[in-house]
């Protein structure tokens, strides 16, 4: 179904159960479409400053998302323009390069790998690092059942078990670390091993376990995380290269980039705004992007997928 999203004033909570909308959300109260009373002392000079991502969980990621937008928009209002915080999750890459290119967009949050394969088609640049769950960079495992005698350089015939096509530490890097040790990979599952998706980093070490799969993807953090009983009945045989958890990139038609950025990078000097971080999957910090180590490396891993 094709969804519409109507602007007005403020913005419009959309029927639960539907996916990629764009809504305004407050903790205590939802902004239901064309009530003006909320927002009536705003005057008629204002701006959203919409930030988003692109994920199922429309409703989660706007609670998630909400607080800091608000942060944001009240931090870069002046006399002379007052801007109201806006969350824009969408449902797909496509639907992100639209709405950047749109200016519909200011500030987007994903994963290096998405966001620099986003960035070829939408008019934006990378901004900064986001450290998700208080980490600044991960990689992805390779894992068997502890008692497998399969090794990584031996996976011809079997069968690996990735999270879902959208995931990068699920898929898309351990997708380019096979190709580059020259491995053949298809679509169609044709070539040197066929492939699953578990369709959550929780069913992965499950599935090996069970024989639904021979080697499973994850990454690091998500291993570290699995339950002890679960664990200690796999290992790891290989991994790859690290990247950053989460970059932030910002549309280059926003004219307040400067500013933008001392705000945010000085957000985990105060108790008040590293608790409107923690709210977004436990994101402890914004730092700089060292151009080497961490965009020029996404960039060429992004390029062996082409």
């Amino acid at each position: 179904m094709k969804l519409y999203i109507i602007l007005g004033i403020i913005g419009i909570v959309i029927v639960s159960g539907m996916i990629g909308y764009q809504s305004l959300y407050s903790d205590n109260n939802a902004v239901e479409n064309n009530d003006t009373e909320n927002i009536s002392t705003v005057g008629s000079d204002y701006e959203f400053f919409t930030i988003g991502t692109i994920h199922r969980d429309s409703a989660k990621m706007v609670k998630r998302y909400q607080p800091l937008a608000d942060y944001i928009a009240e931090k870069i209002s002046d006399e002379n323009k007052v801007f109201m915080g806006k969350v824009s999750i969408l449902p797909n890459p496509e639907k992100m390069i639209e709405s950047i290119n749109n200016h519909e967009m200011d500030l987007y949050f994903d994963s290096p790998l998405i966001g620099i394969k986003i960035m070829q088609d939408a008019d934006i640049e990378p901004f900064l690092l986001s450290w998700k769950e208080g980490h600044r960079e991960y990689h992805t495992v390779f894992i068997t059942p502890i008692d497998s005698e399969i090794t990584f350089d031996n996976l011809f015939n079997k069968t690996l078990v990735f999270e879902d096509m959208e995931s990068t530490s699920g898929y898309f890097l351990p997708v380019i670390h096979l190709q580059n040790a020259g491995y053949s990979i298809d679509l169609d599952g044709t070539d040197d091993f066929s492939f699953v998706f578990s369709k959550d980093d929780e069913n992965t070490p499950i599935w090996i376990l069970e024989g639904r799969g021979d080697v499973g993807t994850t990454s690091n953090l998500d291993f570290e995380d699995i339950p002890t009983n679960i664990k200690e009945r796999v290992k790891i045989i290989e991994s790859t290269k690290s990247l950053p958890r989460q970059m932030v990139f910002v549309g280059n038609h926003v004219e307040q980039k400067d500013a933008l950025k001392e705000i945010l990078l000085d957000m985990d000097n105060h108790p008040s705004t590293l608790e409107i971080l923690g709210k977004i999957s436990d994101t402890s910090k914004f730092s700089e992007i060292n151009w080497d180590e961490d965009f020029k490396i996404s960039e060429k891993l992004m390029e062996l997928l082409e």
